[in-house]
């Protein structure tokens, strides 16, 4: 956002530098994945494009990191239908181990014995955590699943936790998937719906700590906007170019009018979806 919309609005922080909004659904959805990680196995968290899901793994990383009972992994790996069991294995390797471990061996015996050796050495559940899961290939998902088998028989508690759109959920009902996804614990995130409004007061209020939100944007105008949007992106993207439009007619609250002239009428047709 622009520093003048800023100034303009009494803004003292960009939307975009502001953190997630918590609902009830997503502290549910921590206590069921924390549940299904004591437990082993895969685990998958879906939803659709803009809900949150990434932010939500980043969250949960942190919270838990912070706690300090769950020890967490994480593939960093950009392109994920090239991502394999071996790719998997290095960032749990390298994740666990300490200096003293040293570099992972590129012998496959030896890697698999060293690498259950670290996580042996954990006393805690581990969660491997792989963002855009939908993108996973399905013979890496089968590794996968026989890969944890073997950890669970030689002591070791490890859960993947797959985060994705909701066709990742759909492919796991596929009858080819029934190996895997009838094993699985699959958790799907709502976002904010139904919540559109508090959202935008909560997001208004995290950005201006001296300006009332009434005198950022009108009731009408709110209520225009929390109907019209679905998602946490969409919520910060389009609320961001509706100020800057109101901005550039030097309005102050913004009025549904802006709102109208900045949102495009078609915005939720198949297509953009």
């Amino acid at each position: 956002m622009l520093s003048d919309v800023m100034e303009h609005f009494g803004l003292t922080k960009s939307l975009r530098q502001v953190d997630y909004f918590e609902t009830e659904q997503h502290r549910q959805l921590l206590r069921e994945l924390k549940a299904a990680i004591h437990e082993g196995g895969i685990g998958a968290l879906t939803g659709g494009v803009g809900s949150g899901n990434t932010v939500l793994l980043w969250r949960i990383q942190e919270q838990w990191r912070h706690e300090g009972q769950i020890e967490g992994a994480e593939s960093l790996v950009v392109d994920v239908p090239r991502v394999t069991l071996s790719t998997l294995k290095l960032a749990l390797y390298y994740d666990l181990a300490t200096e003293k471990d040293g570099d992972l061996t590129g012998k496959p015996e030896k890697s698999e014995r060293a690498l259950l050796k670290v996580m042996q050495r954990c006393q805690k559940p581990i969660a491997l955590f792989i963002d855009d899961g939908h993108d996973l290939h399905g013979q890496t998902l089968r590794s996968l699943k026989q890969f944890i088998e073997k950890t669970r028989h030689r002591g070791s508690r490890l859960t993947v936790v797959l985060a994705g759109h909701p066709r990742l959920k759909n492919e796991l009902r596929r009858p080819a998937r029934e190996e895997i996804g009838a094993r699985m614990t699959v958790l799907a995130l709502e976002g904010i719906q139904g919540q559109q409004r508090r959202s935008i007061l909560w997001l208004l209020e995290q950005c201006a700590a001296s300006v009332a939100p009434g005198d950022i944007v009108t009731a009408a105008a709110l209520d225009l906007l929390a109907e019209r949007l679905i998602t946490p992106l969409q919520i910060q993207h389009y609320l961001t170019r509706v100020l800057e439009q109101a901005s550039r007619l030097g309005e102050k609250p913004v009025t549904p009018a802006s709102v109208h002239a900045t949102l495009a009428p078609d915005m939720h047709a198949l297509e953009p979806t």
